[in-house]
């Protein structure tokens, strides 16, 4: 078994990987997924974007701030914009940051608005990252994705194995 950083889908069709644990909503296709560690994500910025947001209201703030994508692009966004009531209509491009800490320091340094869940728990704390709304996508976590694809033996194992921790 080789154990590998992969930071998107991308990379399980690029490399050869059979399984993979991706953050994300669990719309990946052409694999299998489970969620192993469901992490609720919300709207995080700096403290100038938190008091735009603040004037601006989170409905306009998600159209005209710029809205930092995952390794998915768009997908969260769009999943969090559904789970909000909110029609997906930003004027400004968003930007795709695939590298989760390349991400946390564009929002850190004002870049945009990502979606984050505890992972960034450390830097809410401390006031580097503000919460922008308490409007959650509750279906966000981390997923076991792996290839549809017959499995060898051992591979087989490893997956139930990871499963039933879940």
């Amino acid at each position: 078994m080789r154990i590998e950083l992969v930071n998107s889908i991308a990379d399980l069709k690029t490399k050869d990987v059979d399984l993979a644990i991706l953050w994300g909503v669990g719309e990946w296709d052409e694999y299998e997924s489970t969620l192993l560690l469901s992490m609720p994500s919300v709207p995080t910025g700096n403290a100038e974007i938190a008091k735009k947001v603040e004037n601006l209201g989170i409905e306009r703030a998600v159209r005209q701030l710029p809205l930092l994508g995952d390794s998915s692009g768009d997908v969260g966004w769009r999943a969090w914009h559904e789970a909000a009531r909110l029609s997906y209509i930003p004027n400004t491009p968003s930007l795709t940051i695939p590298d989760s800490n390349s991400r946390v320091q564009a929002v850190i340094d004002g870049q945009g608005i990502a979606l984050w869940d505890d992972l960034v728990s450390l830097e809410i704390t401390n006031g580097r990252l503000k919460e922008l709304t308490d409007r959650k996508l509750e279906t966000s976590g981390y997923h076991l994705v792996f290839t549809k694809k017959r499995h060898s033996g051992p591979m087989r194992a490893i997956i139930d194995r990871l499963l039933t921790q879940t």
